[in-house]
């Protein structure tokens, strides 16, 4: 197999199977949960409760974020080696 045919081969194997735009749309979802905790802490009457509950739901779009990232990596890694 020619280099230019093995590295587009390689390429085209290592291409995350998850689209990075769904990863994307998951911090613009926590980063609005964030938003809104602040609105919450700042507004005229202080709802500190509310906010508590848009860190978590911020704090657990993150790390599903980390989880997703993690597992695109390892699928490019395993994709990888089988081609080697």
């Amino acid at each position: 197999m020619p280099r230019q045919a093995e590295t587009s081969a390689v390429q085209s194997q290592a291409k995350p199977k998850r689209p990075i735009l769904a990863l994307s749309g998951l911090c613009n979802d926590a980063a609005d949960h964030v938003a809104r905790a602040r609105l919450a802490l700042f507004d005229e009457k202080v709802d500190t409760e509310a906010a508590m509950n848009q860190l978590d739901d911020a704090i657990t779009l993150l790390k599903s974020v980390v989880a997703a990232s993690k597992s695109v990596l390892k699928d490019n890694e395993a994709s990888l080696k089988k081609s080697a």
